[in-house]
Parts: C-alpha cells; sequence; structure tokens
C-alpha cells in the first residue's frame, strides 16, 4: 500500500483511517507471525421472511429489515475473519451507529497490529477503554470484534472454534424458535407448523388475560412440546401474578424469562417469591458480576446466556461458571443471528450442557444466512469442523444490503 508516507514505517487501513503498527507488531510481522492488518465495520439490512414481533415491539418483517453490523477483519497472513452483532436498541441500548463508532474508533485501534490470540490483552483494554461503570460497556461491539479475531485465530491455528472454547461435547446441537407475538390461533397455528420442535420459546406482551389465551393454545395445539415463557420485560410484578395464576397449571411450562424491566432486579426476585414458575434472567443479567447479585438477592432459578450482551465468549464462560457455581440453572439464546452469528452460538453451546434447546432463531426468520458451508436440518445444527466459524461468508450478497452509517 503506497500512502505517501515514509517507507519505512507500514501503515494499516481502518475504514478511511491510518494506524501505524506497534513495534511488537512489526517484530511480529519480521518473525512471519500473522497480525491484524485491517478492520471493517459493515452496518447490513438483513431481510426477514415473516414477521418477528417481541413485547417490545417489531424486529423485522417482509417490510421491514433487521438492523445488523458485521465486523470484517483481515490479517497478514490473508486470512479474513468475522463477527456479527445486532442493533436493537429496544432490546439493549446500542445503536447502529454506536456500535459503528465505538468499533472504529476506540476498538479497531486496540487489535491493529496484534496478534488475533491476544485474547486476554483484548479484553483488557477493551475494559479500559470503554469502562463497564453504570452501562454494561459496549458489549455488543466489543463481542462481535472479539468474535471477528477469534474467527481470525482458529484460522491461522487450523482448529474450529469449538476447541478454542474446551472443546465439543456434541456433534449437532438442537435449537428452539421463538414463536412470534400473534394472536392465540396465529400463535398456536405456528407451533403446529414446526412439528419437528420439541421446544418453542413463547413471546407475550404484558397482558395477562390474553397471554394466558397465547400460551393455552399453544399448549393444547401442541401437547408434545416444552413451552419457554419469554415476556421480555412486559410485565410490572403487581400484574404479572394474575397471568402466572392463569397458567400455572400447564406442566408444559418450563420457565418465565425477564418478566419484569431489565433494571428491576427487586421485582424478579419478588416474582421468583410469588411464582412456582422458575424466573430467568436475560435482559437484566449482561456479566458474571450481574449473575453473582443476582445469586446474592435470590432473584432467579435460571440465567440465559447470549454471547453478544456478554461481549463474546469469554465473558459468557464466566457467566456461566458464576451460575453453576451458584446453583443456577443454564439456557442458551441468540438475538436472530445470521450464519456468522448462529454458527458461533452453536459453536459455544456445544460445549455446555443446557436445560433446554437453545432458542436461536435466524435459521426461521431470516431470508438468508449469508453462509456457505453450515448444515442446518429444520431444527438441527451440525457443529463445523472447519478451522474458524468453519463457514464461508457470502460476502458479496452481505454487502448488497450494506448501508451507511
Amino acid at each position: 500500500m503506497d500512502s505517501g508516507r515514509s517507507p519505512t514505517r507500514r501503515h494499516l487501513l481502518v475504514g478511511s483511517s491510518f494506524l501505524p503498527f506497534s513495534g511488537l507488531a512489526l517484530q511480529a510481522a519480521r518473525e512471519q507471525q500473522p497480525v491484524i492488518r485491517k478492520v471493517e465495520v459493515i452496518p447490513i439490512k438483513l431481510p426477514y421472511n415473516r414477521p418477528f414481533v417481541l413485547g417490545l415491539g417489531l424486529v423485522g418483517n417482509q417490510n421491514a429489515a433487521g438492523t445488523y453490523v458485521f465486523v470484517r477483519i483481515e490479517a497478514s497472513s490473508g486470512h479474513v475473519g468475522w463477527g456479527e452483532t445486532i442493533a436493537l436498541p429496544k432490546w439493549s441500548y446500542e445503536t447502529a451507529e454506536s456500535i459503528c463508532s465505538t468499533v472504529r474508533d476506540y476498538l479497531a485501534p486496540i487489535v491493529m497490529g496484534r496478534s488475533p490470540f491476544d485474547q486476554a490483552w483484548f479484553e483488557e483494554k477493551f475494559e479500559q477503554t470503554l469502562t463497564p461503570a453504570i452501562s454494561n460497556g459496549f458489549p455488543f461491539a466489543k463481542g462481535a470484534v472479539l468474535l471477528a479475531t477469534l474467527d481470525l485465530a482458529g484460522q491461522i491455528a487450523g482448529v474450529p472454534l469449538h476447541r478454542l472454547f474446551r472443546g465439543k461435547l456434541r456433534d449437532t446441537v438442537e435449537l428452539t424458535f421463538a414463536l412470534s407475538l400473534d394472536t392465540p390461533g396465529g400463535m398456536a397455528r405456528a407451533a403446529q407448523e414446526g412439528s419437528y420442535l420439541k421446544c418453542f420459546k413463547v413471546k407475550v406482551g404484558g397482558d395477562s388475560e390474553l397471554d394466558a389465551a397465547r400460551v393455552r393454545a399453544i399448549a393444547k395445539a401442541r401437547p408434545d412440546a416444552k413451552l419457554w415463557i419469554d415476556a421480555n420485560q412486559s410485565y410490572r410484578p403487581i400484574h404479572l401474578e394474575d397471568f402466572v395464576k392463569r397458567i400455572e397449571d400447564i406442566r408444559q411450562v418450563q420457565c418465565l424469562e425477564q418478566p419484569v424491566p431489565s433494571t428491576d432486579w427487586l421485582g424478579l426476585r419478588r416474582a421468583r417469591e410469588k411464582v412456582r414458575i422458575p424466573i430467568a434472567a436475560d435482559e437484566g443479567c449482561f456479566t458474571s458480576r450481574d449473575v453473582a447479585r443476582l445469586a446474592q438477592l435470590e432473584a432467579v432459578d435460571l440465567i440465559v446466556l447470549k454471547l453478544a450482551k456478554s461481549s463474546g465468549p469469554w465473558g459468557c464462560f464466566r457467566s456461566a461458571t458464576v451460575a453453576d457455581a451458584h446453583g443456577l440453572g443454564l439456557i442458551g439464546s441468540g438475538l436472530t443471528e445470521s450464519g456468522v452469528g448462529l454458527t458461533a452460538s452453536v459453536h459455544f453451546f456445544s460445549t455446555l450442557d443446557l436445560l433446554l434447546p437453545p432458542e436461536l432463531n435466524g435459521p426461521h426468520y431470516l431470508s438468508d444466512l449469508f453462509v456457505e458451508g453450515l448444515q442446518v436440518n429444520n431444527n438441527i445444527v451440525t457443529v463445523p469442523d472447519a478451522p474458524g466459524l468453519g463457514v464461508q461468508v457470502k460476502e458479496a450478497d452481505l454487502r448488497k444490503h450494506a448501508f451507511n452509517v
């Protein structure tokens, strides 16, 4: 690359900015050890093939694409690693604009010129630069960058991601799909159409009578399936009790996820004290420290693991370890990611024993996963054994859906 600068200094492209190699990276380059030479952040509008509605509102449908951000990281060896996250501010506070600027201006300079194997160093510098104080320090942006570096590391080492995560326990991962918020009849029909599914995540919206009718209709339509209820923060504790009384006799119900606002930890504890259904924390639990506090409060029975909210797999592993140490159960989930994020979650969840099949909705709601090499048979995904993520991103197709931020 001819930057017009001294030929004795190598410079790397990050978006439209040039950054010099550090002395450490120059030494690594001389020793022919691959280092990160380019970071690109790509906001994308991913098309949905059907409506997906939570208690918090619309995620996407045929006329409203979902908003995602991809991170593409290139090494001096020519390997390319990919990361992905969703921009869903109604679920968390990170927008497409904040994710892109965070990656470009704060995280990319940290990883530039370093080996993709410097995972602990990346995590430490990320937290020093974007401190998880009152907020959680932009975990979606951090997780996308770490995932791309891990994809690179796996490719360079010649091992699949699950080997970097201790190794898989199983060759395939069974998935749960979510039932979009709809009328009781509409949700029951959707459950019948997914005859191959053994478990459904059932979205509810905060109306106790209507939500109870939804759950009962689904239970009647699929008496063989387990039901995982997800309120996405749509209840207040006093109204929640009425809803739970209407459904607590339905033995298929396994748990109730994040019934109250994410900031209302005492509300979670009240819910756990008042209802018989196991309570799970999701939006109210991002880090292992959150897990420890919830355990001390005796506020929940289960912890929902998500790569995005935990700043990537290492944070997710810490949450799982702390949860296990406190006797809390583990269930896994995602945020309707395409093939990059889906594959990363499949690698991760293949290394854990979860109480229910993880809820990863990409194959059900997205028009295209934008990867090749991922085997998905209905809701059964084969854990890839090729290096890194083990899939090939359909980059040209993906970029057709890019937009400017």
